[in-house]
């Protein structure tokens, strides 16, 4: 139990030292894995290392949970794995597994659009080498890294369509954090207040005010996501009509 694995530390400062270290590592970590993976690996290679990453991050999250239980502070109105990222991590295994199309159209537009806020303003109090530490940044920046894979490695993409099904499917889960914030008394989701630590929510007025704003927010993102995919098959488009 005195372990500094265990013991909260309150060493964290966003866009302090172990923020940006932590984000520059995941960063060249990314690209080293995914260019490996494209230059080095076979089809069978490449499925087997996507499959393990989304396994790493879904275990970095159970075993958060798991933690939180032994140490007797689970809290179901805050630890459950209901928060966005966290409910995508344990379904990140299930579409790295199946490759399906429609999760990752839904996946691509939340893990890039809905981590942002979460990485540049994580709601974060313990630093290095604590657990919440470790697992928040295994979490979040390993949705991002193997989102990326699929999208590159796999050569799967978005369309224009796809970010309609995202956003559709997000509007049922804002719903569904509705109704379990309703039973529990929680704020999954920060869909009943803004959260404790400073956050881009600050700036977008009052409760309810910031929620509707939050989603123009998000479907602004979600373009922006799109756009590369967008401006490329435009591109295409105008070089076909003056071909033809």
């Amino acid at each position: 139990m005195n372990s500094p694995f265990l013991i909260d530390n309150t060493d964290f400062q966003m866009w302090g030292t172990q923020h940006i270290v932590v984000l520059l590592i995941s960063i060249v970590l990314g690209v080293g894995i995914i260019r490996y993976a494209v230059k080095k690996m076979n089809a069978q290679q490449q499925y087997r290392l996507g499959l393990n990453l989304a396994l790493f991050v879904a275990f970095s999250e159970i075993t958060w949970v798991l933690l939180r239980l032994f140490l007797g502070v689970f809290n179901p109105a805050e630890d459950l794995p209901f928060v966005i990222c966290h409910f995508m991590a344990l379904m990140l295994p299930v579409f790295m597994f199946s490759l399906n199309r429609l999760m990752y159209e839904i996946l691509y537009f939340w893990i890039l659009a809905g981590t942002l806020q979460a990485i540049l303003t994580p709601h974060l109090v313990n630093g290095f080498p604590n657990y919440t530490f470790l697992a928040f940044w295994i979490v979040h920046c390993g949705l991002v890294i193997v989102i990326l894979y699929a999208t590159i490695v796999y050569q799967m993409r978005p369309t224009l369509r796809s970010l309609g099904k995202s956003f559709l499917a997000l509007q049922f889960y804002v719903a569904l954090s509705f109704v379990v914030n309703y039973l529990l008394d929680a704020n999954y989701n920060y869909v009943c207040h803004k959260p404790p630590t400073a956050s881009l929510l600050d700036y977008l007025g009052p409760w309810p005010v910031y929620v509707i704003a939050g989603e123009g927010i998000v479907l602004f993102l979600f373009f922006v996501m799109y756009a590369p995919f967008g401006v490329r098959d435009l591109w295409r488009l105008r070089n076909k009509v003056e071909m033809d």
